[in-house]
């Protein structure tokens, strides 16, 4: 039974990526995808803003020192775009090799960014523990304010994001060399960099919220 589902999920995900038909079906799934995307993050900033601005009437923290890793992660993403978009450029002009090592280095800058990123991301939680933690003075305890689990929840959501872009840049690369792409037809590979493109946007989003809210 495990066989068969096994074998009729890894059927699906060759047709959605690889088929030639029912295109329109495959935009607005992806449609719908990055549209519960989209409601997620932006349901996590709104509550972190409003829990973050409700303890500042509290009390003043101290501003949040924005890590060089986060800044380094940054670069690397915005390339990792840039190399997607050329991967789609060469797929479209048949240039298959050039393709091929678009692919593989939008994946090698994947990486360094998962890498760089998750150092920069702790650092940032382990400061934004100890910028925000009150002090309950009656009970002479220390607890973290909610605003800590909301920042967690953010990050846990970005994180989960970048396994799924990440993953399907690994299964187009798998496509690629078994040259299932041509100027024809390459919806996964257009799909896979509009995925990396909105992970670039969210990101973005993510750090102007640590740059003016903290």
């Amino acid at each position: 039974m495990s066989t068969f589902w096994s074998r009729t999920i890894r059927d699906r995900l060759v047709m959605l990526f690889t088929s030639r038909d029912r295109l329109s079906q495959r935009d607005f799934g992806l449609a719908i995808f990055l549209f519960t995307l989209s409601v997620l993050f932006a349901g996590g900033l709104i509550a972190y803003v409003i829990v973050r601005s409700n303890l500042a009437k509290t009390y003043e923290p101290t501003a949040l020192v924005i890590p060089s890793a986060l800044w380094l992660s940054t670069v690397l993403l915005a390339l990792g775009s840039f190399s997607i978009h050329r991967a789609l450029s060469f797929v479209r002009q048949e240039k298959q090799q050039q393709f091929r090592n678009c692919l593989n280095l939008t994946f090698l800058l994947g990486g360094a960014f998962f890498v760089i990123q998750t150092i920069g991301l702790i650092h940032v939680l382990r400061q934004h523990s100890e910028v925000l933690l009150v002090l309950d003075q009656a009970k002479n305890v220390y607890h973290y304010p909610s605003s800590y689990g909301v920042l967690f929840s953010f990050v846990l959501l970005h994180a989960l994001h970048f396994v799924v872009a990440f993953g399907i840049l690994g299964f187009v690369i798998y496509k690629a060399y078994l040259y299932q792409y041509d100027h024809e037809y390459h919806w996964g590979v257009h799909a896979c960099s509009i995925v990396w493109h909105f992970l670039g946007i969210v990101w973005v989003c993510m750090l102007l919220l640590f740059c003016f809210v903290g």
